[in-house]
């Protein structure tokens, strides 16, 4: 007597099939850039199809069962794995898909021993279903994308199971070998069911674990979308301002907040455009972007007000960044169609572990902007140990004009709550 139901079993994962290649070719109908889910899709379809080639199997060898309907369902494994490598944005391995499938058409076409071996047969399956599955799960752990979403595991997880369970199959069909054609209707070994619904298991989670990974990866870009600027490509405000009390919560010993504002810059706008204006904001954010450190994290604050926080500097290492990113913007020359433009930037800089929480560190770092700026603008100016701003570097010209006006003016709030500074 059978312990379970092996056609209600096969029906049940045919549908499951069907299921997810309609969904996945709705969701790529909305998509059409998403190769990975049409893809996915069409393996779905064509597992699907392999499916319903098996279930007219009949006695001996029939090349639409056996070699056909068995092909179909390893080619759609390796679609599952194409589409794996399309959602990285890795080269797809056409060929490398395509030698499974071709080679079991080639082997039970041509092959007297495989067209009569039931076990022969389940041996080179096994082995062509293992290959596949192992690809699937590898590729989850060869991208470090892949790490980023934790459904990924969970893909990574299933097709590893699955793929370790055919491989014990070999054994089994080797020690309990099926009673002739599964077609037969003759008793089967009991682990010819549990195999069977193995199958159909695999298909219900491997659906649900891609479905979690493409939904996982839509929340992620939505969320990156939301946190960055989408004219210079760097992290906003928001995003900065979580970063840095996180930062906060946990920083080291040293570290140091940069706040830059690009000078003049409504009188870029006014003179050149706002696309020169906005060619400037770009350039300053790549400026900025490939001299910081690694571990640093930068953002548009707004406008052109931008953000730096270098964990682990000290002053005389954050001066020295500023200074870099000063000169840098001083001696670039953009071209427009009104002509070459040229920039300049006030940097202020406060120490971190002297502001222990995001405003106080930005209000800092604004009090030392705000002097470069008074000072006379393109020059870096940092806050000192009695919180008093010091020149640090940059194109200083007026020491008494500028001390004078840091003296005499009124006390201010946060960055967030200041007015634009002048142009």
């Amino acid at each position: 007597m059978d312990t379970l139901h092996t056609p209600t079993i096969m029906f049940s994962s045919f549908a499951t099939l069907v299921i997810f290649g309609v969904f996945f070719g709705l969701a790529w109908r909305q998509d059409r850039k998403s190769v990975e889910l049409m893809l996915w899709s069409s393996a779905f379809f064509t597992g699907a199809l392999g499916f319903v080639l098996l279930a007219f199997r009949g006695d001996g060898y029939q090349f639409l069962t056996i070699s056909l309907g068995n092909a179909l369902a390893v080619l759609a494994l390796a679609m599952i794995w194409l589409g794996l490598r399309a959602f990285d944005n890795r080269p797809l391995k056409i060929v490398s898909a395509l030698a499974g499938p071709a080679l079991w058409i080639a082997i039970t076409f041509f092959s007297d021993h495989f067209r009569e071996s039931v076990t022969s047969r389940i041996v080179l399956y096994s082995v062509l279903i293992f290959v596949y599955s192992a690809l699937v799960a590898l590729e989850i752990f060869k991208s470090e994308n892949f790490r980023k979403l934790p459904s990924s595991y969970i893909v990574a997880f299933v097709f590893g199971s699955h793929g370790a369970f055919y491989l014990v199959r070999i054994p089994l069909i080797l020690l309990w070998p099926l009673a002739g054609n599964t077609a037969s209707g003759a008793e089967q070994p009991v682990w010819y069911q549990f195999v069977t619904f193995e199958l159909f298991l695999h298909c219900l989670a491997g659906g649900f674990a891609f479905f979690a990974l493409v939904m996982e990866r839509t929340q992620q870009r939505y969320k990156l979308a939301s946190e960055t600027d989408a004219l210079t490509g760097v992290p906003n405000r928001r995003a900065f301002l979580t970063q840095l009390d996180t930062f906060l919560a946990e920083a080291p010993s040293e570290g140091a907040l940069l706040y830059m504002d690009v000078d003049h810059f409504k009188s870029i706008n006014d003179r050149y455009g706002h696309a020169a204006g906005d060619q400037v904001l770009v350039e300053f954010a790549e400026i900025v972007s490939r001299t910081v450190p690694r571990d640093a994290f930068i953002a548009r604050m707004g406008g052109e007000e931008f953000a730096a926080c270098l964990p682990g500097s000290d002053r005389p290492g954050a001066i020295a960044i500023a200074e870099t990113i000063r000169a840098a913007l001083e001696t670039c020359r953009l071209g427009t169609s009104k002509g070459v433009l040229s920039a300049t930037v006030s940097i202020g800089i406060a120490l971190t572990e002297e502001q222990r929480d995001s405003h106080a560190a930005i209000s800092a770092a604004d009090a030392a902007l705000y002097a470069a700026k008074a000072g006379g603008r393109n020059a870096v100016w940092s806050i000192d140990g009695s919180g008093v701003p010091q020149l640090a570097a940059g194109a200083y010209r007026n020491d008494t004009q500028a001390t004078a006006m840091i003296s005499l003016r009124p006390s201010r709030g946060s960055a967030a709550s200041r007015q634009p500074s002048a142009p």
